[in-house]
């Protein structure tokens, strides 16, 4: 009789891959990473192209906002108080709120005016000193800077002192009864009035 010889199964080998096979999955591995980059670069160059209009659009809406503005005369007027109000022959401070553009929209201050009424006849001053702006204050003769000591008679002609020149006059208006001034700013320290705001 024949002998049967008993063979045991050996243990299953993993089939060794060929170099060929190692590179395409390699290959596919680099394939699968690809996307990935690419989505990532898609993303970054729409993130820097958003970050890029977004500032342009700003830029540009700064840069030509003042040229597309519509400007009302009206505006500029502000009411300061009702001409029957205002005493005769003595100056009156008053205050007056003006709305002035900014970098980021409108705002509001208080600036004071001195008002000199005679008889029908009114003149509005400012308070701000031409030589350095400081708040000019009422005497019984006129009108004194308290920081350097400029004079001003009652109708703003310079008396003394370094201020270079007589009170600023603003341009006014009697409407309904009520007087409305257009506030401005000027120049300082010079010897004739300059408009600056």
């Amino acid at each position: 009789m024949n002998q049967e010889q008993k063979v045991s199964p050996s243990p299953r080998r993993k089939p060794e891959t060929s170099k060929i096979e190692q590179g395409t999955s390699s290959a596919q591995a680099i394939r699968n990473i690809a996307p990935r980059r690419s989505f990532l670069g898609l993303m970054i160059g729409l993130m820097t192209a958003s970050i890029a209009g977004v500032m342009g659009v700003l830029f540009a809406g700064f840069s030509l906002f003042p040229a597309f503005k519509k400007l009302s005369v009206e505006r500029d007027w502000t009411d300061v108080a009702p001409v029957d109000d205002i005493p005769d022959g003595e100056p009156v401070k008053r205050a007056v709120v003006i709305s002035q553009d900014g970098g980021w929209g409108r705002f509001n201050t208080q600036q004071l005016v001195w008002i000199v009424k005679n008889g029908d006849h009114l003149v509005v001053y400012s308070a701000i000193c031409p030589h350095l702006g400081c708040t000019i204050n009422a005497t019984d003769s006129g009108f004194i800077c308290p920081c350097h000591g400029s004079a001003w008679a009652r109708d703003g002609r310079k008396l003394g002192g370094p201020t270079p020149r007589g009170m600023d006059t603003l341009e006014h208006r009697v409407k309904d009864g009520l007087l409305q001034v257009r506030y401005r700013f000027f120049r300082q320290g010079v010897p004739d009035k300059h408009v600056i705001a």
